[in-house]
């Protein structure tokens, strides 16, 4: 992690065969006569498809954007229940209220993901949707969650934002589940700038995605596209060809970036003291992106000392606790007025989730990292975990 160490040479040129081969032609659709048969974006989401294993894959304009449009979809509206979890970037939650569903939010586990007991005790006669998030490169338990929707016949929408290249049981993370989100922007696996996208092996739910993401347009080769058919409204949430020729140019280091992860959070984690620390539970040590070493102590206490010295010694954390107030939902007050059942309950409503949190701490895991430089970090670990 991220994609953004590795741009260089490849996403340049890239950028630069769209002027000299295509005209400039900066929009994904028509300009047939100028692009010269290229379709950057186009092949983009045939790259990534293959790539992860899905039949459809749909380019948006940022993972939030991507999980709107699969929603709708898959045919949630206004009044139905979708169940979530309390760790997770608040454009999960976002998403849900904005288009007038009720956001049913649970707590999570060890994994730091979606707890399937938890989900189990939450669905209801109105829940029309599950959402598990692959935080942070683990992915969710995510055979107990999908029996969980199965004997309870409800889909499952993967976010798996935090996620592109993490694998679970041998299938990709978000291609498990109905529908699968990737976010691409600037600190994702690999990056776009901004952008996303979404995969499927459901035909009808890609037709729609296609057409909503495009204003509509049905995209029928056999009238110009001024005057192409359409059968629905839509918006525009379309990526542009220079994001599609900077995202097949990221695709290709994909491996290299997954294997730069697994490579140096192993060297970090395997060099700690871990007398004092418990690490998270990882639900396929082959398959996580390894982007984020997380671990947690028996006191919040312990947790905040270790910060502190940890930030004084020249180092960062990750979202936990640096971005804690944008991916927990024990924070988001702004949120909830809307929703009874958290318009007062929001500060206690997921206290175990709350509880672990506190006691934990999320390392980055960069790609470019030396081993010499993963040697200081865990003396510097070690040396502060001796005097807690």
């Amino acid at each position: 992690m991220p994609g953004f160490e590795l741009i260089g040479k490849e996403e340049l040129a890239g950028l630069q065969d769209i002027f000299e081969t295509s005209n400039g032609v900066l929009f994904p659709h028509g300009f047939d006569g100028l692009r010269n048969g290229r379709y950057r974006v186009r092949e983009f989401e045939r790259k990534f498809s293959a790539k992860i294993g899905s039949a459809h894959a749909q380019a948006v304009t940022s993972g939030t954007v991507a999980q709107v449009v699969a929603m709708l979809a898959m045919g949630v509206k206004p009044g139905d229940e979708v169940i979530t979890q309390a760790f997770t970037f608040v454009a999960t939650v976002e998403t849900i209220l904005m288009i007038g569903a009720v956001p049913v939010i649970v707590d999570v586990d060890d994994t730091y993901n979606m707890d399937p007991v938890e989900l189990e005790k939450a669905i209801t006669d109105k829940t029309r949707l599950i959402v598990p998030v692959h935080m942070l490169g683990n992915p969710a338990s995510m055979d107990e969650i999908l029996a969980v929707a199965s004997r309870h016949n409800i889909p499952v929408l993967e976010d798996s934002c935090e996620a592109l290249g993490a694998s679970y049981k041998g299938k990709y993370a978000g291609t498990l589940g109905d529908i699968g989100i990737y976010s691409l922007d600037f600190g994702k696996t690999i990056t776009t700038g901004e952008g996303g996208m979404i995969v499927t092996n459901n035909s009808g739910y890609y037709k729609f995605m296609k057409e909503f993401t495009d204003h509509g347009h049905e995209n029928n080769p056999a009238l110009p596209r001024g005057r192409d058919t359409r059968s629905m409204y839509g918006m525009n949430y379309r990526m542009n060809e220079m994001q599609g020729a900077v995202g097949m140019a990221q695709l290709d280091k994909l491996d290299q970036i997954v294997s730069a992860n697994r490579r140096n959070k192993k060297l970090l984690k395997d060099a700690l003291n871990t007398d004092k620390i418990q690490f998270r539970n990882i639900t396929d040590e082959a398959g996580e992106l390894a982007d984020t070493l997380i671990f947690h102590f028996e006191k919040a206490s312990m947790a905040t000392e270790f910060v502190k010295q940890y930030n004084a010694a020249g180092y960062g954390t990750k979202n936990i606790p640096d971005a804690i107030d944008w991916h927990f939902a024990g924070t988001w007050n702004h949120m909830f007025a809307g929703v009874p059942a958290y318009r007062d309950s929001w500060k206690t409503a997921w206290q175990r989730t709350a509880d672990l949190l506190a006691r934990s701490v999320a390392l980055p895991v960069m790609v470019n990292t030396t081993e010499e430089e993963t040697a200081r970090h865990s003396e510097a670990i070690n040396t502060i975990l001796q005097g807690i």
